[in-house]
Parts: structure tokens; sequence; C-alpha cells
């Protein structure tokens, strides 16, 4: 079965905007039929004890744009890629798949019989405070008394006889959880979806979910499959590839030991206006994959690389890769409320300088030159492309409008100035929490180029023109302001004056 072949002409937003849940945590209803387990447990519930098992119970009910086909390519990622799903999760080991029927061309009567079982490993990030969890999943579908189709799959977490203490904190505190997606209508594209739990305790009265949090996230959960379910129909192809140059687990693995060292202190102590949830984080991440990169070059040279670090802002990134042994200080305009902490701490005077930078007419003695979302400077020395300047420092730069975006055919724009200089340029997507995520890294030269050539590239740039700081934004305000005021109390005194002669 196919999807629908006019999807190009459907907006989708009309489609993500049709999210509007029933939610039944009050009042959970109960499922119609027998099904009382989902793993090994099932084995040993007896004729007799059928009755006391606990039953499936569903909380959220959605209807979502898509066919049964999508729904099962939704649940499959689901099952492969559950960090995207779980936060706490840094991947999914698959240990084992087993299918009851090889080529699955019949849907099974046997409402308990799955056409496919798998266990996987959730493997968490926290490795040292979180333990591992195996689940057993499994997918049926079948077809009721009144012919509507019904897809399900469920998670069963390997707790044994366990209490839910064994579970991990950001899992749902049940028994096992599932999706089901039924239709009356096999060849269109609407269904209903649907979350069910099954209670970790039999009991007449339902499980009602009171704790907020929870809510949230279940809701958040639901959410998530209905619009994986639309990106699928719409035939969505992840734009960003992540991992390109730093195997994922190195990185991840790396990520963990400087978040561990470091993020608490800096979120707790944080001096500057910005948020530290976003800047200290994404500062970490930056810095957790220059040393992967890095260790991969000291692999060759033997030695650790160094570096100057252009822009630095807050200097938090210069602070921890000379934290991590790497020699190298930062630069930028102006300095920061954070610098003397920083400084004081890592006992470098020197590590954060203030200067004012004309990119044609400077060089660094460094292995590595930063541009950590640098501003105008991202044109001359690049890693990080933000905002879309120039050469010459403006933001008056003409982007024709490609597949993207503005800021992919900025990101363009920055690659062919190092190709123009000769250099390999590669690109990497940075997992920190930032659209402006891609990075362009040039390691290698292809070639040299000749002074007449270097002339020519930088040429649009030689009217190059320091933007203002924060704090002389700031003064010009405050004189602006001051100036207003004191042309309105002047003009009020000249209207007091004449007032007072004509009444004369």
């Amino acid at each position: 079965m196919q999807d629908s072949k006019n999807d190009t002409t459907i907006d989708p937003n009309e489609l993500f905007a049709q999210f509007s849940p029933s939610l039944y945590f009050d009042a959970p209803q109960k499922r119609g039929d027998t099904i009382t387990a989902t793993n090994d447990q099932a084995d040993n519930v007896t004729t007799d004890s059928l009755s006391q098992a606990p039953c499936w119970y569903t909380l959220i009910e959605q209807d979502v744009p898509a066919s049964s086909e999508t729904f099962w390519k939704t649940v499959r990622r689901w099952t492969a890629e559950p960090h995207f799903v779980i936060p706490p999760v840094e991947k999914a080991d698959i240990i084992s798949s087993n299918t009851n029927d090889s080529d699955h061309a019949e849907i099974s009567e046997d409402i308990t019989l799955p056409f496919e079982t798998v266990v996987r490993r959730l493997v968490p990030k926290r490795k040292s405070k979180d333990q591992v969890l195996t689940e057993t999943v499994k997918y049926y579908e079948h077809f009721t008394e009144d012919s509507t189709y019904e897809g399900r799959v469920t998670y069963t977490p390997d707790i044994g006889s366990s209490t839910d203490s064994s579970l991990p904190f950001y899992y749902p505190k049940v028994l096992a959880y599932g999706f089901t997606y039924t239709t009356t209508t096999m060849d269109g594209d609407s269904g209903t979806l649907r979350l069910q739990i099954l209670p970790l305790q039999s009991s007449d009265e339902p499980p009602t979910i009171s704790d907020l949090k929870m809510r949230k996230a279940l809701e958040a959960i639901i959410h998530k499959l209905f619009k994986w379910c639309i990106q699928a129909r719409l035939g969505y192809k992840k734009k960003a590839h992540h991992d390109t140059l730093v195997p994922k687990e190195i990185y991840l693995d790396k990520y963990q030991e400087i978040k561990t060292k470091y993020a608490d202190f800096f979120v707790r102590t944080w001096t500057e206006k910005t948020d530290p949830k976003k800047f200290v984080y994404e500062d970490l991440a930056i810095a957790s994959y220059l040393i992967c990169i890095w260790l991969m070059e000291e692999e060759k040279t033997k030695r650790k690389p160094t570096f100057v670090d252009l822009g630095c802002g807050n200097g938090l990134l210069t602070y921890l890769l000379n934290k991590e042994g790497y020699q190298g200080y930062g630069v930028d305009m102006a300095d920061r409320r954070i610098w003397e902490k920083l400084c004081e701490g890592h006992n470098k005077s020197d590590m954060l300088r203030v200067e004012a930078l004309y990119p044609s007419s400077v060089t660094y003695k460094a292995d590595w030159i930063i541009g950590n979302h640098a501003d105008e400077l991202v044109p001359w020395f690049f890693v990080i492309p933000c905002c879309m300047h120039g050469l010459d420092g403006s933001r008056a730069l003409p982007l024709a409008n490609e597949e993207g975006g503005k800021y992919l055919a900025y990101t363009n724009y920055i690659r062919s100035i190092a190709t123009q200089c000769g250099f390999d340029c590669e690109q990497d997507y940075l997992r920190i929490p930032s659209t402006k995520n891609i990075a362009l890294i040039g390691r290698h030269r292809l070639r040299t180029i000749g002074q007449e050539q270097l002339h020519a590239i930088e040429a649009p740039g030689r009217g190059f023109t320091l933007r203002k700081t924060d704090r002389e934004k700031e003064e010009l305000r405050r004189l602006s302001n001051k100036n207003k005021n004191g042309n309105g109390n002047n003009n009020n005194n000249n209207y007091n004056k004449r007032a007072r002669i004509e009444t004369n």
C-alpha cells in the first residue's frame, strides 16, 4: 500500500496543526481485548490467574493523517533511535530480532501472536549513575470483528519480579507501554493513534496519572510519534548528518566526561546575562568536539595542537580547552564580567585578551584558528558560521535563495571562501543547543595560492569596519536619550516663556 501521491500539494503545517489529543489521565480507557502481558511473563499466566492479571489502558488518543504503512515505518525508527525520544538515552543496541512470519504476507487472526519480536538494550548517557535497561519490543497487527485494522507495538522493560524502583528515572513506572494505530480505510491516509500502558499492579480501579511532569512527558511522546508519522508520510529525509568527522560514541563519551567536570559549577555560578543552560552546554559540546578532532590529529603529530579563539565572547570555550591541556588564548573586542574568574581559575592572566581585529592585516602563530559564532570575523576565520556578515563586516550580503534556507546559503558562501584559499573544507553538524550548528573545518590544504589570487579574494573586505561593542552601543543610546530629553526640556521652557509674554 502506498501513501497518497498528492502529498506534494499538501501544506505540512496544516497536517502538523491537527494535533489535538484526547487525554484520559484522570479516567484511563480500558482496552477491550484480553491481552494481558507482552513478554515472558505471559508464559506464567494461567487460566485461573488471567482474570486477575493487569489490563491495558489508553491514556491518550489522537487522530493522525497517515497510513498503516507510515505507522510501521515510524515505529521501526522509534525502536532503533530512542535517543531522539528519550534524552537521557544515548543509543539502543539491538540484541536480537526474530520474525514469526518471514514474508509477513498475511495478517494474523491471533491478536496475541506478534509477527516480530525485537530485544534491545537502552544505553544511558550517564553510565556512572543509570543502569542499562533491556526491553522486549513486539509488533502485532490484526483485524477486529468489525473489520477495523489495528497495528500495535509494545515495549516491556526487563525488571523481572521487581518493583518500579528497578526502572530508570526517565522510564514510565509501568509493566509495559505501547502504541496502537487503528483505521477502517486501509487504502487511505487516516487513522487513530493511542498511547497505552500496562500497570505494574492489577486493580479494579483504572491507574490514574496525577503527576503533572509525567502527564507532560507522555503527551510529548504522543506528539513526537504524531510528527514522525507525518514526516514519514511526506517522505521526510534528514537534512543534518551528524558524526561525519567524529564517531558518535567517541564524541558522546568525551561530552559526558567534560559535562561531568564543569557543567554544574558554571550553571550555578554564571555571571553573564545570557542563559547558562544554553551557553554553558553549547561550549561544553563544542569543546568536546574539538578535543575529539585534536585527539585524532595527535595520533599523527604526537603533540597537542595550539589554538587562538577569535571572537571568544564569554571565554568559556577558551577556558575549557586550556583546562583540558591545550595551549591557547581567546581574543575579543571587549572583555566580559566572567573573564576575571576564568583567568584566575586557570592562573593564566593573558588567556583572554581585548584586541580590535582587522583580519586582512593580522596573523597568529597557532595550529588552529577557532571562530565559534564570531560574527563579522566568520568569513575570515571559520569554524561555526553564525550571523550573516560579508568580508567587509557588513550584513548587506546578497544571498541566493537555496533549498535549506539562508543559513545554508551563508554556510556555502563561507565554504566557497575557504575553497578559494586552497583548503579542503570539511563539514559536520554539531550536537549543540543551537539552530546554527554547522561546523566548517579546514585541516588540510589542497593547494597553495599566490599573492595576486589572495588579494583578489580579499578585495571585498578591504573596507572592513569593526562593529561597535555592546558597551559602545549602550553609551550611544544613553547619549541619544539624554539629547532627546534635553531638547524636550528646552522646548517646554521656550513654550512657557511665550505663554508668559502673551499673558502680559
